[in-house]
């Protein structure tokens, strides 16, 4: 091998990277406005899925997706009867978690206490918002 084959071969290994495409992440699954069961006016829960737990102290873990219609809400109710956590996947949320109030944007998490948080979420935007909840269960 020449220098000018050896330069050749550096090039073309350099460029080679770009000829393969970047993955791009999957889109969150798009929520129509009769899935899941009705909650609230405009808001609609879907169950993803549960599990039992290999976390000491909870029996089983589910999945769920609280899906906000544009102008949705979910008032204050009663204090959590699990200790949870929630993201937002899409869209954002105006959020009142016990003593905390906060706007959650995509991507956005925080965490409910069982027994001692009252939750209330309300989409004020103009595009479908989805909390999803990490619900850690003891019995």
């Amino acid at each position: 091998m020449n220098r000018r084959n050896a330069l050749a071969f550096g090039a073309a290994s350099l460029s080679a990277p770009l000829l393969v495409p970047k993955p791009t992440p999957a889109a969150a699954k798009a929520y129509g406005p009769t899935d899941g069961k009705e909650i609230f006016p405009g808001v609609r829960l879907v169950e993803l899925g549960t599990r039992d737990s290999h976390i000491k102290g909870y029996k089983t873990i589910a999945m769920e997706d609280v899906v906000y219609q544009p102008k949705g809400t979910s008032p204050l109710g009663d204090v959590m009867a699990d200790d949870m956590v929630c993201t937002v996947t899409e869209g954002e949320l105006e959020v009142t978690a016990g003593d905390m109030k906060f706007h959650a944007k995509e991507g956005d998490v925080w965490s409910c206490g069982k027994g001692s948080t009252k939750e209330a979420a309300t989409n004020k935007g103009t595009v479908v918002a989805v909390m999803r909840v990490i619900n850690l269960k003891v019995t």
